[in-house]
């Protein structure tokens, strides 16, 4: 027997994303996601890397993308180069205690970033001081930046090349929107290194 709870919830969630299902097939908007999968693509095929971080649940995303380029996602093929900056306690819990919890995902991108490589980099908010600042070394690097973000995340848009927002504003629907971009781009990566 199913709870009142759950089936409100799970009912909410269906609701939602049946409006984002709509939302996200904004032609500007699918045109935008599409074009930092090519981003993404164009790096890779040169030999670069893509760095990907995030905090919290967006954390967990960015070691989960990471890994599917590492290993595969649908299809087998080599192993492209690709690290969360998010991985490792050790490494953020120092750089924090050293430096301020602000400069953990900056100095990681210092650290392992070259010109050529991509950043993508998810806040649901747009306004995590460590993702802003990551972004901006980044790009004062030579990387190409890609900033997720949500609905009140317009504060990215001067710190990314390409800013894509999940059209929501309540966290996990614009997670799991982040989910579906970048599965996006690892599916196809995988599909082109198999040819």
């Amino acid at each position: 027997m199913t709870t009142p709870e759950i089936a409100h919830h799970h009912g909410a969630a269906r609701a939602d994303w049946a409006a984002l299902a709509v939302a996200l097939a904004d032609p500007a908007l699918v045109e935008a996601v599409d074009r930092a999968g090519e981003a993404v693509l164009a790096a890779l095929a040169a030999g670069n890397k893509v760095l990907v971080c995030g905090n919290g649940g967006s954390a967990s995303m960015s070691s989960h993308v990471a890994a599917e380029f590492a290993g595969r996602c649908v299809r087998d093929r080599v192993p492209l180069p690709a690290m969360s900056l998010a991985e490792s306690s050790t490494a953020i819990t120092a750089i924090g205690n050293d430096y301020g919890f602000e400069q953990v995902f900056e100095r990681g991108v210092q650290a392992h970033g070259r010109a050529g490589d991509v950043l993508i980099a998810m806040s649901t908010s747009g306004g995590s001081a460590n993702i802003l600042r990551a972004l901006d070394r980044a790009r004062e690097l030579g990387l190409v930046t890609i900033a997720l973000t949500g609905a009140r995340g317009g504060r990215l848009t001067a710190h990314a090349d390409h800013v894509l927002i999940a059209p929501s504003d309540y966290t996990p629907r614009i997670q799991e929107v982040h989910l579906v971009w970048t599965h996006s781009w690892c599916e196809a990566v995988d599909h082109v290194w198999n040819r």
